[in-house]
């Protein structure tokens, strides 16, 4: 009996596992995408603490994960829940609908997500208060953007000597070589700024829409 109950325990561990620790290879991804509802996809990939990169590059990923969310939370002043990594540091392949779930690499980007209502406004007032006065370098796109809730800046992005964007940038180049040599990261970071959770799970659900249809016309 006792060893019945064992079996019966291990195996509701098991069931409650989340996906994460699972190992996903990419069939059973793909199997995943052509079987579930894009939501599903959604919480199960690209929501919670599981994070393949912290996975397989530490001993207490979870431990890694939170400390990974202060240092950022500190640093830019922004609240702890509200800072994710997305991509395919996050899943291991790249939800891209253009990249095919290619595997996470070398040369593979961090992503990262930032909710932040109040610094979004102060980025798109920026850039509206800009490009009433000069040509806004890639206006079409940051107009896209800011359609979908979120903004986007690069490193060599030009401030146009507005204030606002020149204080942004200065913390955030600051803040990305110390989270690099912190956490000894040695790929490139990029984010982006949304304006509130609701943006984010919109935008990556088209994403998501878009990759099924991408893999059940390839596969």
């Amino acid at each position: 009996m006792l060893n019945l109950k064992l079996v019966l325990l291990n195996t509701l561990r098991f069931i409650h596992k989340p996906l994460g620790t699972i190992k996903m290879n990419k069939q059973k991804l793909i199997e995943h995408l052509n079987s579930k509802p894009e939501l599903d996809i959604y919480y199960d990939y690209l929501l919670g603490q599981e994070v393949w990169y912290f996975q397989n590059n530490g001993n207490d990923f979870s431990f890694d994960y939170d400390s990974f969310k202060k240092f950022i939370s500190r640093n830019l002043t922004i609240p702890f829940n509200n800072i994710s990594i997305v991509g395919s540091a996050k899943t291991r392949y790249s939800f891209s609908p253009s990249k095919n779930l290619s595997e996470f690499h070398n040369e593979s980007d961090f992503d990262l997500i930032i909710v932040s209502n109040k610094l979004f406004k102060t980025i798109w007032d920026a850039f509206k208060k800009i490009s009433s006065g000069q040509y806004l370098h890639n206006y079409g796109q940051k107009c896209g953007n800011v359609f979908n809730g979120f903004v986007s800046l690069k490193d060599d992005d030009p401030t146009y000597g507005n204030e606002a964007l020149e204080n942004w940038q200065r913390s955030v180049l600051d803040f990305k070589a110390e989270l690099q040599l912190t956490f000894n990261i040695q790929h490139k970071i990029n984010y982006r700024i949304y304006s509130d959770w609701e943006s984010v799970e919109g935008y990556h659900l088209k994403g998501i829409t878009k990759l099924k249809k991408t893999v059940n016309e390839t596969n």
